[in-house]
């Protein structure tokens, strides 16, 4: 029996043959993209190309079944490349690639068009809206999918005919107040992102905290006091890094504890203002601890404590391990290999300091300490990832892909999505009953979607030496020629929206192109009609070697469409449903909504139009 002969059964022959012949990406190499590579092959792709920037962690090892211990520190894209040879039963061509995938030099808009199908596989919003948007230039139909614990999605993505990924607002990473971190600590994970972001990044890592920014603190707080305490509290992390390369470990560390744990504190404690309604902080009693730690540091059986992972740790016992860490990331730092050291949650030297600092700060706020098991959750942003989930969901992912394929589009010309479309639908599993596989169908594009609303894209094609010699006013002028813009009612925007030029604002008109950050090779272009006739052009720079005239897409752009503010939306009674927050998940009679960031990119889908939707499940075939 042929190795095809099932898939022929299931797909069809004309399918399974379109499958042999096409291209397809796959971004991401992680814990779904390890599953979904796996999947692609044995459906029977002929060329899967492979992007990752990471190279394989300790970390990675219990749900990225493709990578084994020999394989740490290697690249994840080529590793897995070369780990699914042993199953290649169909002999796909398989093209790793490792770089960031947002590069546009390694990765320019027509490397994009080679391929037929995008798979995400990504774990952050940034690299995912990206990716989006180069499907939306391109028209090329893309599958979103994302795992968090037992809660996944897959979301097939028809450019201009379904939702994008930017349709529906997204959760934004939790973030903290500057003060709240660095004067009021109230929950462990204030300790904790003091210890990481301030005061292991001020002392060790490349550049000055964000949690130092004196702009940030004086919008946040005018208490004269605590703005001079807190610049004094940088300051001496400052002249603490210099002795980093002067002194011995241990005039280092008694230093750093002194004027960190006991002197600061103690300053905190003479604002007045601060403890009104809060509990004081007690400084660290250097004194009672000094002995007992110079005891400890003479025993070695008491390293096993670095490694001890699930056990709280007394005081004395944070004391000891931040000297040790301490000493080490110090020698590290002397010996000249490393001129600075980043934060990462698997560098063992890196967690303990930032662990112990965490919770000695913890124990002086009267917040509960926690293990270094714990810490390396919220250090480490980890998010729990469980391997069936990811499998479950490469599964779907893959599945839904291949009814793409049922078509026989002509990718030289204009592709309608529309019976695809139709067919095709969002899934979503979890563990809740009656809830375990639900499926939507796809919905239109948002007409307010920053990126579907777009309709008008193209690519901006220059020379060197002509965005060496066309100024910006000049290129506005071509602009209102070529797409019939008012003249000088249009604004230009680049980068991440950066307005560049508008009627009131003409300061660049004189500027090379050159001359304007934003405005090279694979930078997007955003020129916006000011009197709403128009829609929105957003345009992909491309430098060639070409030598001919610099061309503007040749692009009709319509009137813009009219969106009403008031548009209602039904009310939990209209929708027939209660909605109830439980364990991450939205759930109502007519929709779910996952929510979550990443371990393996699981987003909030929040927009209230959801409950518009009609989820039922489907036949998984």
């Amino acid at each position: 029996m042929a190795r095809n002969t099932y898939l022929k059964k299931v797909l069809g022959e004309d399918r399974l043959e379109r499958l042999a012949n096409t291209k397809v990406i796959m971004i991401g190499a992680g814990g779904i993209g390890c599953e979904l590579l796996k999947d692609l092959l044995l459906s029977g792709y002929g060329e899967i190309h492979i992007v990752d920037l990471d190279t394989v962690t300790l970390s990675n090892l219990n749900r990225q079944f493709l990578f084994r211990k020999k394989d740490i520190d290697k690249s994840k894209s080529l590793t897995i490349a070369k780990a699914v040879q042993s199953f290649n039963y169909f002999n796909a061509k398989l093209v790793p690639h490792h770089g960031n995938i947002m590069d546009t030099t390694q990765f320019p808009l027509s490397w994009w068009d080679q391929f037929s199908f995008i798979y995400n596989a990504l774990d952050n919003l940034e690299a995912r809206r990206y990716v989006n948007k180069m499907a939306l230039f391109l028209k090329k139909p893309l599958m979103e999918s994302g795992t968090t614990g037992f809660e996944g999605q897959i979301q097939p993505i028809y450019p201009y005919y379904s939702e994008c990924f930017d349709c529906q607002a997204k959760v934004t990473p939790k973030t903290y107040p500057v003060c709240t971190i660095r004067s009021t600590p109230s929950l462990p994970v204030h300790c904790i992102t003091w210890a990481k972001e301030f005061l292991f990044h001020q002392l060790f890592d490349e550049s000055e905290s964000d949690l130092s920014n004196s702009e940030t603190i004086q919008n946040e707080t005018d208490d004269a006091q605590e703005i001079e305490n807190l610049a004094q509290e940088a300051n001496e992390l400052i002249e603490l890094r210099k002795s980093i390369k002067t002194t011995d470990a241990s005039p280092f560390i008694e230093q750093l504890v002194l004027k960190i744990f006991k002197g600061d504190i103690e300053r905190l404690l003479l604002i007045d203002t601060l403890w009104k309604s809060r509990k004081k902080p007690t400084p660290l009693d250097w004194s009672t601890y000094k002995a007992p730690v110079t005891g400890m540091l003479s025993d070695i059986s008491n390293q096993s404590l670095l490694i001890n992972d699930t056990k709280v740790w007394t005081v004395l016992e944070n004391i000891y391990v931040l000297y040790k860490s301490g000493s080490i990331l110090q020698r590290r730092i002397k010996s000249g290999k490393e001129s600075f050291i980043s934060f990462d949650k698997d560098d063992e030297d890196t967690l303990n300091f930032v662990a112990a600092a965490a919770n000695l700060r913890s124990s002086i706020f009267n917040i509960p300490i926690m293990s270094k098991f714990d810490i390396k959750q919220i250090a480490g942003n980890i998010i729990p990832a469980i391997a069936t989930t990811n499998a479950i969901i490469s599964g779907f992912s893959s599945l839904n892909g291949t009814r793409y394929f049922k078509y026989n589009y002509d990718q030289t010309g204009s592709v309608d999505f529309t019976p695809i479309s139709k067919e095709s639908s969002t899934v979503f599993i979890s563990i809740k009953p009656n809830k375990y596989i639900t499926a939507a169908a796809l919905v239109s594009p948002n007409e307010k979607c920053p990126s579907s609303s777009l309709l008008s894209r193209g690519v901006f094609q220059i020379t060197e030496e002509q965005r060496q010699t066309l100024t910006l006013g000049e290129l506005v002028e071509k602009l209102v020629k070529k797409y019939g813009y008012e003249e000088g009612d249009l604004s230009v925007i680049v980068g991440k929206s950066r307005l560049v030029y508008d009627i009131d604002f003409d300061d660049n008109v004189e500027k090379k192109l050159s001359e304007i950050g934003g405005i090279g090779d694979g930078e997007l272009i955003l020129v916006q009609d000011e009197n709403d006739r128009l829609e929105n052009l957003e345009l992909y720079v491309k430098v060639t070697d070409e030598e001919r005239e610099h061309v503007l897409p040749e692009l009709k752009l319509r009137p813009k469409k009219s969106v009403g503010d008031d548009q209602s939306v039904e009310t939990e009674e209209e929708s027939g449903g209660d909605v109830e927050q439980v364990d991450g998940v939205v759930n109502e009679n007519d929709a779910i909504v996952i929510i979550d960031e990443e371990d393996d990119g699981l987003v909030e889908l929040d927009e209230p139009a959801l409950k518009k939707r009609r989820i039922q499940v489907q036949s998984l075939a």
